[in-house]
């Protein structure tokens, strides 16, 4: 028996080497959980020992061994196609701290103040610069000589004349306009409009508020402060006054 035990194991070594195929030719439930490297996909090797099953390390494809009571290993490697990035973090924006994030107008120091339309100055950027591009795009002549009037012709033309006036009613597209003068310059007068920018600043704040609704000079400061230059103080009171007169014409004008 002794002999004929040996004499397979003999043959199964010069069929193995014939055929060029690892001694361990078998599956891995005959081998007592023996990961079977050759499956490993693109090169992974398999280890494992008894019942216990193999614990697979390779590159992407790899797969583990089972012993006859199911494996524990898992393949590591490359990374899971189907896994799109999607990790604890993927997508979030950096902490920024305390505060960190916020838009202006979500922190302290913004008076409380009803807004009404004048609201919108929270949109994101995008859409005040879409609304910055579509008031330019219909800027017609008519549009540049009202701008180009005095602010006291402009409250007279608005209260007593309204239906024949041209100008921008969207409250968008005012305040993506008053945002641009912030700085003290209006684009309006690069493309023909002769005034001044206090004026103009009016006229966008006047025009975009709810009619209804007073403007202050808390209102002015709450507005501005949102969109990113706070006008503050006696400039906030002239400003506020001014538009204002512009309010209280479009009321009396449109009705």
């Amino acid at each position: 028996m002794g002999r004929k035990v040996a004499g397979i194991a003999v043959s199964a070594l010069a069929l193995a080497a014939i055929l060029n195929l690892p001694i361990w030719s078998g599956t891995p439930e005959a081998f007592g959980g023996a990961a079977y490297a050759a499956d490993t996909g693109s090169g992974g090797q398999g280890q494992g020992s008894g019942n216990q099953g193999g614990q697979g390390q390779g590159s992407k494809g790899s797969q583990s061994g089972q012993g006859n009571q199911g494996g524990s290993g898992a393949g590591q490697g490359g990374p899971d196609p189907d896994s799109d990035s999607k990790g604890p973090q993927a997508g979030e924006p950096a902490n920024t701290g305390s505060g960190g994030g916020k838009p202006v107008w979500a922190q302290e120091g913004i008076p409380e103040v009803e807004l009404g339309r004048l609201s919108v100055a929270r949109s994101p950027d995008q859409v005040l610069q879409r609304a910055f591009e579509e008031a330019l795009a219909g800027l017609s002549p008519e549009m540049i000589d009202f701008y180009s009037l005095s602010l006291d012709e402009m409250i007279y033309e608005l209260s007593t004349n309204w239906d024949n006036v041209s100008l921008l009613d969207s409250p968008l597209q005012n305040l993506a306009l008053f945002q641009d003068a912030l700085d003290g310059t209006s684009v309006l007068t690069t493309l023909g409009v002769t005034n001044s920018t206090d004026t103009l600043l009016a006229t966008f704040l006047g025009v975009a508020s709810d009619k209804a609704v007073p403007i202050s000079s808390d209102t002015v400061v709450a507005v501005s402060t949102i969109l990113g230059t706070p006008i503050t103080g006696a400039a906030a009171d002239a400003l506020a006054a001014d538009a204002e007169a512009i309010r209280i014409a479009v009321l009396a004008g449109h009705g």
